[in-house]
C-alpha cells in the first residue's frame, strides 16, 4: 500500500493508495496509524537528501508482512521529529516538478522491493 499526499501517486495507479490531505508530515501521521495496525514500513519515511525532505510531497510504501528487521516504530517516530522541525517548500512554478520527483523515487523503489518480493 502506497501511502502519498501526491495526487500524481493516485492518478499513476501503481497499487492500492491512501492519498492524504496536507504536508508531509500528514503523511507521516497516516503511516503511524497504519503500524498501529500492523503495517510495516517497506520505504523510509525521509528522502535519501536533506534537501528533498523539504519537498511538498511524500510518498510512503507499506506491507502487511515485515520488510526487514528493525522497529518500524523507531524510524518512524525520528522522521516525524525531523520532519516536525522543518518547513516545507512552497512549491509556486514548481509544483508538477515536486510531483514528478516524488513519483520517479516511489517507482524505484516499488521496483526494488518487487525484486525482493515485498
Amino acid at each position: 500500500m502506497i501511502v502519498t499526499n501526491n495526487p500524481d501517486v493516485e492518478a499513476a495507479k501503481l497499487g492500492a493508495t491512501v492519498l492524504v490531505e496536507g504536508t508531509p508530515l500528514d503523511v507521516l501521521l497516516k503511516v503511524s496509524e497504519y503500524l498501529g495496525k500492523d503495517w510495516h514500513l517497506v520505504t523510509h519515511p525521509l528522502s535519501a537528501n536533506n534537501r528533498l525532505n523539504t519537498s511538498p510531497y511524500r510518498s510512503v510504501v507499506l506491507s502487511e508482512k515485515p520488510s526487514w528487521e528493525g522497529d518500524d516504530r523507531e524510524v518512524l517516530g525520528r522522521a516525524i521529529e525531523h520532519l516536525s522541525l522543518q518547513g516545507f517548500d512552497d512549491p509556486k512554478g514548481a509544483d508538477a516538478d515536486y510531483r514528478w520527483i516524488d513519483l520517479e523515487h516511489l517507482k524505484t523503489a516499488l521496483a526494488e522491493a518487487e525484486k525482493f518480493h515485498v
